[in-house]
């Protein structure tokens, strides 16, 4: 996979030093673009009492989050973008009310700074048939999709990736287009090993945009290799970790309670059109971790490596109200705990459970959107299931006005 690469960012460099007429646009060189959001949220816990006899108290709390996104471009082939949040996890970037105390100052972090090269001039191939660009830091996860459902089956979305990606994609002819994503990316800097735990995603699929119906596909393959002892501990309780994470079985996810290697396939699709005059889209996934293994820490636990998902949303935030219902089922050993959604699961494997959503832009620029969740374990019969079964058993309501400049 390093190789696949170091190929492929040759050729891009060969493309880049191969000069081409200046493309059009070139006044915008060195124009800076700012933009960003600020959200409200009250947040609602109720729990009840789960398999293993615990009730956390119900609670509420109201919580802030700020967003500033910058781009800059340098020229028709290079650009650099950054993000920088509120607070210093890795996920939400939730800062709430009263932390720290007696008014104590929130920091800033930075989430992303990713630079940009592309072959060719403003990322477009020749005769404009599709787009391939290289990016560089701390960069977007460019292998879940935006606005095609809630792809968050995996991945938490506000997860930044660090290492150097790229991104392809051709049109097929007519309406159908292929694409092509990849990169090398260090989990961890390991000072005292020989070789950083490290991630090799590749990702295909297709898209199809007719005029009245679109749709895609795609299949993803994770390879996180060189994982040691610290990072299953991450997986399985959080520990050491930058958030909340739990509910992976100590010797289920790779086999061996000191690391060793994840591979996981995974798909996603989406359809959406138009019933009537209302925009719906459907979409849905399945995974599988290939390396997950019986317990032998835990006798009687399997290998616990499925998850999938299911939903459907519909209207217009714009025009009248957007609605949404999904579901969730996340086995333990699934996928690594420490990159699950914040949100909705907690950061746990070992859960389902289903979202509903709505949003409703009520004045430019100002969103009202409510979430409600409810999960609970999906096993709970084994010791092994602990951090992932205790207060599993809850609903969480999410209220929020966001602020989009």
């Amino acid at each position: 996979m390093k190789r696949l690469f170091l190929s492929i960012a040759v050729i891009a460099l060969g493309a880049v030093c191969h000069p081409t007429p200046s493309a059009a646009g070139d006044d915008e060189e060195g124009r800076f673009e700012f933009g960003g959001n600020m959200r409200g949220r009250f947040e609602f816990f109720r729990f009840s009492e789960d398999e293993t006899g615990t009730k956390k108290d119900t609670r509420g709390r109201i919580r802030y989050r700020l967003r500033l996104d910058g781009k800059i471009k340098l020229n028709s082939r290079a650009n650099f973008q950054f993000r920088l949040v509120s607070g210093n996890d890795s996920r939400s970037g939730n800062q709430t009310l009263g932390d720290p105390v007696d008014f104590g100052p929130n920091n800033i972090a930075i989430r992303s700074a990713m630079m940009v090269l592309t072959p060719w001039p403003d990322g477009k191939l020749p005769n404009d048939k599709g787009y391939w660009k290289l990016d560089f830091g701390r960069t977007k996860n460019s292998f879940v999709w935006k606005d095609r459902g809630r792809d968050m089956m995996l991945w938490d979305n506000d997860i930044a990736l660090a290492g150097a990606g790229t991104q392809f994609g051709h049109q097929l002819g007519g309406s159908a287009s292929f694409f092509f994503n990849t990169g090398y990316y260090a989990i961890d800097e390991n000072g005292s090993g020989p070789t950083d735990p490290y991630m090799t995603p590749v990702q295909v699929g297709f898209l199809y945009n007719g005029e009245n119906v679109k749709a895609g596909i795609r299949g993803s393959y994770w390879y996180m290799s060189e994982l040691d002892t610290l990072f299953i501990q991450r997986g399985v309780d959080g520990e050491g970790g930058v958030t909340s994470s739990g509910g992976n079985i100590q010797d289920g996810l790779t086999g061996s309670v000191y690391g060793g290697t994840v591979r996981v396939v995974a798909t996603q699709a989406f359809v959406s059109g138009n019933v009537g005059s209302v925009p719906i889209v459907v979409f849905g996934g399945y995974s599988n971790n290939l390396t997950a293994e019986p317990s032998q820490v835990y006798p009687g636990i399997g290998k616990n490596a499925m998850a999938w998902n299911a939903g459907i949303e519909g209207g217009s935030k714009k025009k009248v109200i957007k609605l949404g219902l999904a579901w969730f089922y996340i086995q333990a050993n699934a996928f690594p705990s420490q990159f699950i959604d914040s949100d909705y699961l907690d950061g746990h494997t070992n859960r389902h459970g289903p979202l509903f959503f709505f949003s409703k832009e009520f004045l430019k620029n100002t969103d009202f959107n409510t979430q409600i969740f409810w999960s609970d374990a999906i096993e709970t019969d084994n010791d092994g299931y602990g951090n992932s079964a205790a207060a599993s058993e809850r609903i969480r309501i999410q209220i929020d006005l966001l602020y989009n400049f």
